[in-house]
């Protein structure tokens, strides 16, 4: 029996199915192995995955349909602010980002943006008060209604500085470490006056096309949406207000 034959027969057996589960996997190798041990199962679910056959939408449930992981441009302007940063606080953990990188998700797009500084909570406040010494203008420290309101709904691009929580799940692109896609959505899901112009249904479509388009760890979501205290009503969301049920 050839490596090739037992894909072919793995893609065969799961093709009509969106999800299935580890145990499931399991199952199948078991019937060209009834000894498979556990070490020769993982390798073969690494190997798998290597190859792109398989990938994971958490840590027991798989699918076969491949999807690109979300890597946003970077603009200049981004990364001149996170080196700024950087420079005068090497060893605060940052993270930067854009709202504009939902617009691909989104059925109308805003007029204002907003660029997203997260600074380790120590630090938060003494990287406003350098950004402020160093002219940058419509910074704003963890925002309030009103302000938000009043200041940053006429502004086209704000920069808005938040305390990042521990354990979020960031990544490096071009060496700038920004906020992963998981991230991206649970924020906007869990600040709705900040992020007010991609709530209502606009925020059921951004889910929507992000798992759409793009591979979103299941995993990470929820772990990330816990560590916000808001998993259950995420999942509330995506089960009630979505398309997603299949895949969750």
């Amino acid at each position: 029996m050839t490596e090739t034959f037992l894909i072919q027969e793995l893609k065969d057996h799961f093709k009509n199915r969106d999800v299935f589960t580890r145990m499931e996997l399991y199952e199948f190798f078991l019937r060209f192995n009834p000894e498979l041990k556990e070490t020769t199962f993982r390798w073969r679910i690494y190997d798998l995955k290597q190859k792109q056959i398989i990938r994971s939408i958490s840590r027991a449930r798989f699918t076969l349909h491949y999807q690109p992981t979300f890597i946003p441009f970077v603009e200049t302007k981004l990364k001149t602010l996170f080196k700024a940063v950087k420079k005068n606080f090497p060893y605060t953990k940052i993270s930067v980002w854009n709202t504009k990188w939902l617009n691909e998700f989104m059925l109308h797009q805003p007029g204002r943006f907003m660029t997203i500084l997260e600074v380790e909570s120590e630090a938060a406040s003494s990287v406003f008060n350098s950004l402020k010494d160093s002219n940058y203008k419509n910074v704003f420290f963890e925002p309030k209604k009103k302000e938000i309101e009043n200041y940053l709904s006429d502004n086209q691009d704000s920069i808005v500085i938040l305390n990042l929580i521990t354990k979020a799940p960031t990544y490096t692109v071009d060496k700038i470490t920004t906020a992963s896609l998981e991230k991206i959505l649970v924020d906007v899901f869990v600040n709705p006056e900040l992020y007010n112009a991609f709530q209502g249904h606009e925020l059921t479509i951004i889910f929507e096309n992000a798992f759409k388009k793009y591979e979103v760890n299941e995993t990470r979501l929820f772990y990330y949406a816990s560590r916000r205290s808001k998993k259950e009503e995420l999942e509330k969301f995506l089960l009630t207000n979505s398309l997603l049920p299949s895949q969750i």
